[in-house]
């Protein structure tokens, strides 16, 4: 019996065996958010779900790796007290990776629970700023405007009051009022709805909600209590709708503009792929599995505004729009302004949550159980964070990730 909370795949001996034991089987009922399978899961998602591949580039583009030998002697603050050494924050956040980028090279990799650098690693809601970026580089094209109502380019939500008379810009900044609970740990709320209607979560005794994503989405109604713009309120759903729009605008696929836009650009090496719904649907909201590597160049490219091995990848204008943030008010006035992300230091801009606090500005894709990219121009860091936490919302590992983000850019900048 292990009874370390912190053990790793390996050690709990998740997966092993010709079959393995059935208490310590990895399958679709437990693979997506329960503990301690999520440890092994989140490495080999593709075995479980439905998944479409993101192929790399033609050419890798070599990553130099130059070793910070201070960042494994750092040490953490604690959201409640006292502090505790790198090692042990690595362990108490269920790290499985975490890399550190400067706009040239890999000043660190902490590679655990049988992570490797080209090892693709569920993302979840990390997933949701690369279909923002895929959104404001079609605006950046001339193909859509923030200013476009939802319906123009998909009239099938005009039956969805949640969408129907919002804008493109409302959903790309999860402004446009929506009823729909995010509450993972509550089996009726809507998020557990969403996965159920996916088929990634087992359907209730009547069926699933809906029969695919898209038929899912009309189904999302607005809440009467406010109104599109006036309060941000993360959604998943939303992110979904940003990708719809950004499909029928492109006319391509987000694995295909992931690809194309991005990762054949970045010298890509390892394997990637997003996840689909049972019918085969692109789900937006929370599918993209990539390794550590790949995502170090991405990082890398955006602190060098939007360039990589030469090349422009990225408008430094699309970068700018994201760092720059939006409304802290809308922010402030929604339930999500709690933990380390209250007292008006945030927003949310284009799905990258966007931190404001003087000497500390970044933005940052998050996932939960702990997946990050977190990017700091002014100081020129990047980190890069994959991780199996056993809980899908934990402001205080949140909090401690923060305070341990800051001790390596400051310990760089130094």
């Amino acid at each position: 019996m292990i009874s370390d909370p912190y053990a790793t795949a390996e050690q709990l001996g998740l997966m092993r065996g010709f079959p393995p034991p059935p208490e310590k089987r990895v399958t679709r009922a437990n693979a997506l958010m329960t503990p301690p399978y999520n440890r092994w899961s989140y490495q080999h998602m593709r075995t479980i779900y439905p998944s479409a591949p993101v192929p790399s580039a033609e050419r890798a583009a070599p990553l130099t790796v130059e070793s910070d030998a201070g960042i494994p002697s750092l040490e953490v603050a604690r959201a409640e007290g006292g502090v505790i050494d790198f090692d042990g924050y690595l362990r108490e956040s269920y790290t499985d990776a975490l890399v550190v980028v400067t706009p040239d090279r890999v000043v660190h990799a902490s590679l655990l629970n049988g992570m490797g650098p080209r090892q693709p690693h569920q993302m979840m809601s990390a997933t949701k700023s690369f279909a923002g970026l895929l959104g404001l580089m079609a605006v950046a094209d001339g193909l859509v405007s923030e200013s476009d109502p939802v319906t123009r380019h998909v009239p099938e939500l005009a039956g969805a009051t949640a969408f129907a008379d919002a804008t493109f810009g409302h959903v790309l900044d999860m402004v446009n009022s929506m009823a729909f609970d995010e509450d993972y740990a509550d089996p009726a709320s809507g998020i557990i709805r969403y996965g159920q209607a996916l088929g990634w979560l087992e359907s209730p005794a009547g069926g699933p909600p809906a029969d695919s994503l898209y038929d899912f989405l009309a189904t999302l109604e607005k809440d009467p209590t406010v109104e599109h713009g006036q309060v941000f309120h993360y959604q998943t759903p939303k992110t979904d709708v940003v990708n719809w729009i950004t499909n029928r605008a492109t006319g391509r696929s987000f694995q295909d503009a992931l690809h194309d836009r991005l990762w054949s650009r970045l010298g890509t090496d390892g394997e990637t792929y997003v996840l689909l719904d049972r019918n085969g649907t692109l789900v937006a909201g929370g599918g993209l599995n990539a390794g550590p590597w790949d995502l170090a160049r991405f990082a890398m490219m955006l602190l060098n505004d939007g360039v990589a091995a030469g090349e422009r990848v990225v408008a430094p204008a699309v970068i700018d729009t994201i760092a720059a943030g939006a409304s802290r008010e809308a922010f402030a006035a929604g339930p999500d302004a709690t933990g380390p992300f209250a007292g008006g230091d945030w927003s949310y801009r284009a799905q990258w949550w966007v931190r404001h606090t003087p000497g500390r500005e970044a933005f940052t894709a998050i996932g939960i159980h702990g997946q990050w990219i977190y990017v700091d121009r002014a100081h020129g860091v990047a980190i890069v964070k994959q991780s199996s936490q056993p809980v899908s919302l934990d402001l205080g590992l949140d909090a401690l990730n923060l305070n341990a983000y800051d001790a390596i850019i400051d310990h760089l900048s130094t």
